[in-house]
């Protein structure tokens, strides 16, 4: 073999180790001892010498260490054979090789990137370092534009518009992020493929703007990691500027050529101390669409197209939810089992995004059978929960409670309600005759009201029957506990647990961890089947569903998931106590019985949509909260 390291191979030492940059990506090395065998090995990585030759008057070891990293080189598709016979990847023409290993289609790619006229604004060093990136690239004709501030300047726009550019590159700071949208603007009118970073001293958010859109990066982006854009900025330099840059026009000349993937359309981070690279997915945020108040007319249009839509299957819902989880950028911050106990059952936790002005992140948890059913219920839920939380003040009825004027910024909007300095209402669907109304914003997403809890009538699916009955049996179980009177029931019979053999499972899982249960029947009281679990004489559980059966399922299992965690059941606070009336199985309940059974409070039950994030609503729009008002 006579080892030659490739044309489009490149590789610089960091604190950590080694990395490589290849077609493919990134290569790290986290060996120092590595990475200084490989600095004195490259130049004579030429062909010209066989791996015999290289290794003659080196011990045994050290031999045997090189011919070993030459093979991982090799397999990475870093160093290549040039014996004869042996086709290489490279050419005399680098850039052409390199295009065709990215392509397939060198001669079209290279003629256009080669001959293209390419725009560089930015910062330096990192100006200088795009450029000479560019050049080394093939490219010619390099305009450039110095930036200290980061913001694209107007000459930007104007050599844009009439200097015949073919390609961009801008880096910008936290300051610039309007100007870096409106310049992406104009090469998305303009068809001209630009890629752009987000600067600051630690790491750098590189992404193309045709795919990449600022202010949503920007707000979806964890408070704690806006703080190093926020302060004053200082740009990569040395070897981490260097990579940078490459990264950038890599980018960029995939762009070009026509040779991007998937992965190329994400947004992906650079931390300028291990040269590290994560990609991430960015939702379009509720902020960068145009929104007004809600008229009546189109309120109705919108529930109609709930009501009519089809909904999606858990396997469907599974797959768009991913694009919602991202521990920095994402609605849903984390998805996972961490180190909750899963025996008997499985269960997930998800860490949700809150809004800057709110408290959060929020943990919700949710169990299953399996670990499949787990992450489904608590993703579920976990989007019910953001849909809770997400108020986008431009689609409410607003006024000043002082008749003066209302602020313009969003967030300082939310801020006026919850001091209580504005009126805001929007509209919800009674659900007795399906009628619109008004509802106070606060109530509709007690967010908006300070030390807010979430939704108690709070409902999610995946499609509107299911969301609506999630969230009215969740008002009628929120109706039972507010009651501050004894309640008194008889003894659900055993032939329920016994002819489900889920319930019956779990009855004997509590049994065999030293719990003593008595399940109550309060149906008659609650207006649609609903059961308490007794232990020691308390109510620690109560739950409401359509069917009996479904009831005591749902009871046992929240308690078996209190109980495997070891931790002492905790109790309602609801006076339950067993009566000695003969028990009588309720008969199955439906929908329109429990609204009913709410309608029996003196208030009416009204659904609000919580689909202010469109981006969301794409995942699935049914998450919804039913409040009581009274009429």
């Amino acid at each position: 073999m006579r080892p030659r390291l490739k044309d489009d191979a490149y590789f610089t030492r960091v604190d950590e180790g080694l990395v490589w940059l290849t077609p493919a990506g990134l290569l790290t090395v986290k060996e120092p001892s590595v990475a200084a065998m490989v600095e004195r090995l490259a130049p004579r990585l030429n062909g010209r010498h066989t791996v015999d030759e290289l290794t003659a008057r080196l011990p045994e070891r050290t031999r045997r260490l090189i011919v070993e990293l030459l093979d991982v080189l090799v397999r990475q598709g870093l160093v290549e054979d040039t014996r004869p016979g042996r086709t290489p990847t490279a050419s005399a023409e680098a850039d052409a090789a390199f295009v065709e290993q990215v392509t397939g289609d060198p001669d079209a790619a290279v003629h256009g990137y080669r001959n293209g006229r390419a725009l560089v604004m930015g910062p330096d060093p990192l100006l200088a370092h795009c450029v000479g990136a560019l050049s080394a690239s093939g490219v010619t004709t390099v305009a450039r534009i110095l930036d200290a501030g980061g913001a694209a300047p107007e000459a930007a726009v104007h050599a844009i518009v009439h200097d015949g550019i073919d390609f961009a590159l801008q880096l910008f700071d936290s300051t610039g992020l309007s100007q870096a949208s409106a310049l992406a603007g104009v090469c998305a009118d303009r068809d001209i493929p630009l890629v752009q970073g987000l600067v600051s001293e630690s790491e750098v958010l590189v992404g193309p703007s045709a795919t990449v859109d600022w202010t949503s990066v920007w707000r979806r982006l964890r408070a704690e990691d806006r703080k190093p854009f926020e302060a004053e900025p200082g740009p990569p330099t040395g070897a981490a500027g260097r990579v940078l840059a490459n990264h950038m026009v890599f980018r960029l000349f995939r762009c070009v050529t026509g040779a991007a993937g998937p992965e190329d359309r994400r947004l992906f981070s650079f931390a300028t101390r291990t040269l590290e690279t994560r990609c991430h997915d960015v939702l379009r945020h509720f902020s960068v669409r145009t929104a007004r108040p809600q008229s009546r007319v189109d309120f109705l249009r919108t529930v109609r197209e709930l009501r009519r839509g089809r909904g999606c299957t858990e396997a469907q819902f599974s797959t768009r939810a991913v694009q919602a989880i991202d521990a920095r950028f994402g609605p849903v911050r984390e998805l996972a089992e961490d180190e909750l106990p899963q025996l008997p059952l499985r269960q997930a936790r998800a860490l949700v995004a809150a809004p800057s002005w709110a408290d959060g992140p929020v943990v919700v948890t949710a169990s299953g059978p399996d670990f499949a059913t787990a992450r489904y219920r608590t993703a579920l839920k976990a989007i019910g929960t953001y849909g809770a939380m997400t108020v986008d003040p431009r689609r409410l009825h607003m006024r000043s409670r002082s008749g003066g004027r209302l602020p313009d910024e969003p967030d300082d909007v939310i801020r006026a309600i919850r001091a209580g300095e504005a009126d805001a209402r929007l509209w919800g669907i009674r659900l007795d005759d399906a009628q619109p109304c008004l509802v106070d914003a606060r109530e509709a997403f007690p967010v908006l009201s300070e030390g807010s809890t979430l939704p108690t009538g709070l409902g999610f699916g995946l499609d509107w029957t299911t969301m609506t009955r999630v969230a009215v049996l969740a008002q009628c179980r929120a109706t039972v506990l507010a009651d501050p009177r004894e309640v008194t029931g008889p003894q659900v019979g055993q032939g329920v647990i016994d002819t489900d053999p889920v319930s019956r499972r779990y009855r004997r899982l509590l049994t065999a961890l030293g719990h003593d249960l008595r399940l109550i029947d309060l149906s008659g009281r609650a207006g649609v089947p609903t059961v308490a679990v007794l232990v020691n004489g308390a109510a620690v559980q109560v739950m409401c569903r359509l069917r009996l059966v479904e009831a005591v399922r749902a009871c046992l299992e929240a308690v078996l998931v209190a109980a495997q965690s070891g931790r002492p059941l905790s109790c309602t606070g609801r006076r339950v106590r067993e009566s000695m009336a003969q028990w009588s199985p309720p008969q199955d309940a439906s929908l329109d019985d429990a609204v009913s059974a709410l309608r029996q409070t003196g208030q009416t039950p009204v659904l609000v949509p919580l689909n202010h994030d469109p981006a969301m609503n794409r995942i699935t729009p049914y998450a919804g909260n039913v409040v009581l008002i009274n009429e």
